[in-house]
């Protein structure tokens, strides 16, 4: 035990319930920058920095677009999906909160699978590790959301 520990106790966030607008966008922007730099929600897969994909999901190769296209596309759908998510863990606390947003990861996944296979078939494949991205999405996006929150003041 260390001598003069004292476990950290947060402070409840302000408007508990409600939508925090600001951390919904930024936990948003972070897991969407997160998955820029890691396309597909782990290090050790093959998709880099520089390959172009959406939500873990490569383009077609006979799209050929300019990275900072595929990029703002990319942190548009995170900030939509970061505001789902943050909108459906501001009820709950930190560990379920992340639970829930990996939840809420899968399902837009399936969202996702629906939508593209409708609009767009030729992007479907290695469907496991998009659902694996979105997973981790969910649970980045509920985590940073979280610890965004604008909190009570001491007193």
């Amino acid at each position: 035990m260390i001598k003069g520990f004292e476990q950290v106790h947060l402070l409840p966030p302000e408007h508990q319930g409600h939508l925090q607008w600001p951390a919904a966008l930024g936990a948003g922007l972070i897991a969407g920058v997160i998955l820029l730099i890691v396309p597909h929600g782990s290090p050790w897969e093959a998709l880099s920095f520089f390959a172009p994909a959406v939500m873990g999901r490569p383009l077609p190769a006979g799209v050929q677009l300019p990275l900072v296209i595929v990029s703002l596309i990319h942190l548009g759908v995170s900030v939509v999906y970061g505001l789902l998510v943050s909108r459906a863990v501001a009820n709950a606390i930190q560990a379920r909160a992340i639970l829930i947003g990996g939840i809420i990861g899968l399902v837009l996944y399936g969202l996702n699978w629906l939508a593209v296979g409708f609009f767009s078939p030729g992007m479907r494949g290695n469907d496991v590790s998009v659902a694996f991205t979105h997973l981790v999405f969910g649970l980045i996006t509920a985590g940073v959301y979280r610890g965004l929150l604008k909190r009570k003041a001491a007193q």
